[in-house]
């Protein structure tokens, strides 16, 4: 699977269970602003979009990717220029389409399988990963980066939601590496002010 994975799945994977499968629990309540956070990051990787003062500006309503033009239909929508908490808010109500259009990319790359459950009346279907050597590395790659100094901005833009989302614990069980991984961190955070000042919205978001 040589694909790339565009970074919202790439932290909708970490938050999944790697035995039992399901979100986890350090997780659960973030991941859908995550989401929506991560896909502004991307919008901005690929110039469709610009962050002034924690505004989210439109450069360009095109593109070829269907679920990023649904994204953009929404915001292009908007009158006025939008902070980046409020656009966060505004597609939770879109998050059921947005949770679905990351798990079926994710089932199609043959990374995850959607599984289904069931208690009394209530139907769901639970994440779990099928391919496990994919998150297995993509943690070193991140245990990496942390404490090997330069990164890129994409690798930057990977590293400013691991505590929003949740996953410091669950990339660094122990606790003296994990307390020197969020120094490290917040040190990276300050010398890239705008992955910054989007993990800022989705903690104002939540």
């Amino acid at each position: 699977m040589n694909e790339p994975i565009p970074l919202s799945q790439k932290l909708y994977l970490l938050a999944i269970h790697p035995g039992k499968g399901g979100i986890i629990a350090a997780s659960y309540t973030a991941i859908n602003y995550v989401l929506v956070g991560s896909l502004f990051l991307e919008l901005y990787q690929n110039k469709n979009i610009k962050f002034d003062n924690k505004r989210v500006i439109v450069l360009s309503l095109k593109s070829d990717n269907d679920f990023y033009r649904f994204l953009l239909e929404k915001i292009g929508k908007s009158k006025r220029s939008l902070r980046i908490s409020t656009w966060i808010q505004k597609f939770q109500y879109s998050i059921k389409r947005i949770s679905t259009e990351v798990q079926q990319d994710l089932v199609e790359k043959r990374i995850i399988r959607m599984e289904p459950k069931q208690f009394l009346f209530f139907k769901w279907k639970k994440p779990v990963l099928v391919n496990k050597q994919v998150v297995s590395k993509l943690v070193i790659e991140i245990e990496k980066q942390v404490f090997g100094g330069s990164v890129s901005e994409d690798e930057i833009m990977l590293l400013s939601f691991l505590k929003p989302a949740g996953l410091l614990n669950r990339i660094f069980p122990e606790r003296e590496k994990r307390k020197k991984a969020n120094a490290h961190l917040k040190k990276m955070m300050v010398e890239n002010q705008m992955s910054h000042a989007v993990a800022d919205a989705i903690s104002a978001a939540q």
